[in-house]
């Protein structure tokens, strides 16, 4: 373990440069905080290339180790109660394949926790195909942090209109306010995708002129909507419940 104590330091400098979104896409390496999200990239195979802790550790790990001065230390963190360890790992996309089982189409969707939380839910729902357009990247810290470690547990495609148009041999349904009552849905195959679009404008024209079916989850008490990451694990639930 090597000692920092200057927040100048050119390893800390350069380090720090992935809390910005421009540095993560050209690295394709991301900052990790807490020992659980460090250890689930390390046991999924994930390539770490630096360890950073505020505190004396034993612990060893497959890559260079720095203790950091709190100034240092600091400089890395994206948390407001850090647990004291961050590490740089390597987070590339998927390159773009069409799915292998039942999957989920984002479009547009700009917040990082509901970008997290949705991820989390699909891999719990078994939709560990995502295929993003338009979407905030998900290698945002907040992103990261929301899917607690079930990143590593799916693929995240980033997709133009083209790939989406090869995604529409698969059977889509399209989330949609006011549109068919999902609890209504009898015909579910054996694989299918959803696409949930955008918090504020909802699906894209061009993804609405595609000739969907178009569903909503019915609502009580004068409700118009639910928030996309809720809505998302409600369609995936109960159509995956629906399959044949």
């Amino acid at each position: 373990m090597k000692d920092i104590i200057s927040k100048e330091n050119p390893v800390v400098k350069e380090f720090s440069k992935l809390k910005q979104s421009k540095h993560v896409k050209e690295t394709n390496t991301v900052l990790l905080e807490g020992i659980k999200l460090i250890n689930e990239a390390e046991q999924r195979g994930k390539t770490l290339k630096a360890v950073f802790t505020n505190f004396r550790t034993d612990e060893e790990f497959s890559c260079p180790t720095y203790y950091l001065s709190e100034s240092a230390f600091k400089m890395l963190s994206s948390t407001v109660s850090s647990q004291g360890i961050i590490a740089a790992v390597e987070l590339k996309p998927s390159d773009f394949e069409m799915p292998k089982g039942n999957f989920l189409v984002l479009d547009g969707v700009s917040d990082p926790g509901n970008m997290g939380t949705i991820i989390r839910s699909a891999v719990a729902c078994g939709f560990c195909e995502i295929y993003a357009r338009n979407c905030v990247d998900f290698r945002n810290d907040k992103v990261l942090r929301s899917t607690m470690g079930t990143i590593f547990d799916c693929k995240v495609m980033n997709i133009t209109f083209k790939d989406f148009e090869k995604l529409c041999k698969h059977k889509l349904f399209c989330a949609n306010m006011g549109k068919r009552n999902v609890f209504e849905v009898q015909e579910v195959p054996k694989q299918f995708g959803i696409v949930m679009g955008n918090e504020a404008h909802g699906i894209s024209e061009e993804i609405l002129e595609c000739g969907l079916e178009e569903i909503s989850i019915p609502m009580k008490n004068k409700v118009e909507s639910l928030n996309v990451a809720v809505a998302s694990s409600v369609m995936m639930y109960i159509l995956s419940s629906k399959q044949n």
